[in-house]
């Protein structure tokens, strides 16, 4: 079986302009070339109208003058790169498979994969603004390198964020607070990195600097946008902010110790035989539910097994039968058996298997009894999907997750004592 050729040229358009050959760059004679090049490569393999072409470069001229300067553009392109770069001699014209290893092409496909190392190398490619050195005086052109800078920059942006998630459920705080800054560096608004940052400098031990960095943003946000931190990101500054509840008599920060569960990245680390997918146990008796926290956990960074169970006695026969779960969802109100039962005998024979609580209500009482039964996070159910996998997130990266509303209540009931 023959080999696949490579490329004949590389191009590089995520920061400035470059093309080359393994003798060397290729000077091209002009930027509409350059940009005719670019946009070819990044619309591939999808054949393009020469009307089209001749409107994005050269739309403020008559049609006649635009489309002989095309004619003359695809002919310098076919000379600089050779006369089968290109393909099509009527009205379509598309550039030729193999022909050109484009960075925007290969990064999506890095992006696609997913694992540490794609996404790593995806975020390497990402030199700068697209195609930063050709700009162009052509409105067309001009809306399209606009939008397509915008939807470079997310994507970057969305795989930096998913790199440091990756790097903090891997253990790796540093490399994910490296990352998060990474990412705020080219938009200091993206507040999911600021998360990143917050998980990060918790794990690391750095909880007072934690607190600072949501004070910091909380200001930011006032300062640049009028608006106050999401929901997700209010929820996470509290869980950082409980283990020092502002009230010695009763509190849920005080019932909460750290459990015993270890952290599921922190016993693979250990070298502890925990299989390479985490098992995760959903119990409550509404199928709503259930796949309504299905499609939380499939958010998850990692591979994720999900197993689903109806009521307690089932619950208990699952984790029977798969005693390295790593976490276990809990409904409070199931039909066979009160389901705070089940989390004590979860707590006395499967020590290792973290829970959390989930319930209809936001009782303070129900939370108290919760956390004393050593359950690490009480999600009420009309909680949005982002906070509860955040939620999630927290308790299997070893800290606990207190709803923000349980904590204004204690704070609330202390200012009055």
């Amino acid at each position: 079986m023959k080999g696949v050729p490579l490329p004949k040229f590389r191009l590089a358009l995520l920061g400035r302009f470059e093309l080359s050959r393994t003798d060397g760059p290729v000077e091209l004679p002009n930027k509409k070339l350059a940009a005719l090049l670019a946009y070819l490569a990044c619309t591939a393999p999808e054949p393009q109208s020469r009307e089209k072409l001749a409107t994005l470069l050269w739309g403020s001229h008559f049609e006649t003058q635009a489309r002989q300067n095309l004619r003359q553009a695809l002919f310098r392109l076919r000379r600089a790169l050779g006369e089968d770069a290109l393909i099509g001699d009527g009205e379509d014209i598309s550039l030729a498979p193999g022909v050109v290893d484009c960075d925007v092409a290969r990064r999506q496909a890095l992006i696609r994969d997913g694992s540490r190392a794609s996404l790593a190398a995806a975020v390497d490619l990402y030199k700068g603004r697209f195609l930063s050195d050709v700009n162009i005086s052509e409105e067309a052109w001009a809306d399209w390198v606009g939008a397509e800078r915008q939807r470079l920059e997310g994507s970057a942006l969305d795989a930096l964020v998913r790199l440091g998630e990756i790097e903090l459920a891997a253990g790796h705080a540093d490399n994910a607070l490296e990352t998060a800054h990474r990412t705020l560096a080219i938009n200091n608004l993206r507040e999911d990195a600021h998360r990143l940052i917050l998980q990060a400098l918790a794990a690391a031990g750095r909880k007072a600097e934690a607190l600072k960095h949501y004070q910091d943003l909380v200001a930011l946000l006032e300062l640049e946008l009028s608006t106050e931190p999401d929901a997700a990101t209010k929820s996470l500054a509290a869980v950082l902010a409980s283990t020092q509840p502002p009230s010695r008599s009763f509190a849920v920060g005080e019932i909460a110790k750290p459990a015993l569960p270890q952290p599921v990245e922190e016993r693979r680390m250990r070298g502890e035989a925990i299989g390479d997918s985490m098992k995760v146990l959903i119990t409550d008796d509404h199928a709503l539910i259930r796949e309504a926290l299905h499609a939380v956990l499939k958010q998850l960074k990692h591979e994720t097994v999900i197993f689903e169970a109806s009521n307690g006695r089932h619950a208990m026969r699952m984790v029977e039968e798969h005693p390295d779960l790593s976490l276990v969802l809990l409904d409070i109100n199931l039909p066979d058996r009160d389901g705070f039962s089940v989390l004590g005998e979860l707590r006395e024979r499967f020590p290792t298997i973290a829970v959390i609580i989930l319930s209809a209500l936001d009782d303070q009482d129900q939370v108290k009894r919760a956390f004393s039964l050593g359950a690490l996070g009480f999600v009420p159910k009309t909680t949005e999907r982002e906070v509860i996998l955040n939620a999630i997130r927290l308790v299997l990266s070893g800290g606990i997750y207190i709803p923000s509303e349980i904590l204004d209540c204690e704070e609330r009931a202390a200012s009055r004592q």
